[in-house]
């Protein structure tokens, strides 16, 4: 418990309905909410600079827009298993339509035991795997590739998954 531990998990993504993506894309600025936080008590309106800016044209452009890396993690921040740190994602076009997606979700453990509950629940059989490795619990306790499960309009393969301890630095800084 307390410890940082990240996920990052890449998939190989092809958009097969640009359309689809693009309507997906309409939808969530349709829903978009904007919230203006300042660290003065008096909020100032955002700055045109500080606004949401709007994918490029093309659909694949838009896909890092539409991934949101804490996609199937509900049950684990519900059982307290973990609290979100940070979340990132990455979009990398080898084409217009085609490329590579990444997102990591950085956590602070909380309840481990929860954590390895969970994931033996979802994968009885490798319960074994899930006692000996946080990194296996973690990865069978959820959906790693869920943010891409809810896109329309994209063809996907998964390329890897990297769970990995981030070890607190000391005051000093070093390790």
């Amino acid at each position: 418990n307390r410890e940082t531990w990240a996920c990052t998990a890449t998939a190989e993504v092809t958009i097969v309905d640009a359309a689809a993506v693009n309507e997906a894309v309409a939808r969530a600025e349709a829903n978009e909410v904007t919230i203006g936080l300042s660290a003065d008590s008096v909020a100032e309106d955002p700055s045109p600079s500080d606004a949401y800016e709007k994918p490029a044209d093309g659909a694949f452009d838009s896909l890092a827009w539409l991934i949101w890396p804490t996609d199937g993690l509900d049950a684990l921040l519900e059982a307290s298993a973990f609290r979100i740190v940070s979340v990132d994602s990455e979009v990398v076009g080898e084409s217009p339509n085609r490329g590579t997606a990444s997102w990591t979700v950085t956590v602070k453990l909380t309840d481990v035991d929860r954590l390895r509950q969970l994931a033996t629940q979802a994968h009885p059989d490798e319960a074994a795997l899930i006692a000996d490795s946080l990194a296996a619990a973690w990865e069978r306790a959820a959906d790693p590739f869920a943010p891409l499960r809810s896109i329309p309009g994209i063809d996907w393969q998964p390329v890897k998954v990297e769970v990995e301890h981030l070890p607190a630095r000391t005051a000093s800084g070093i390790r």
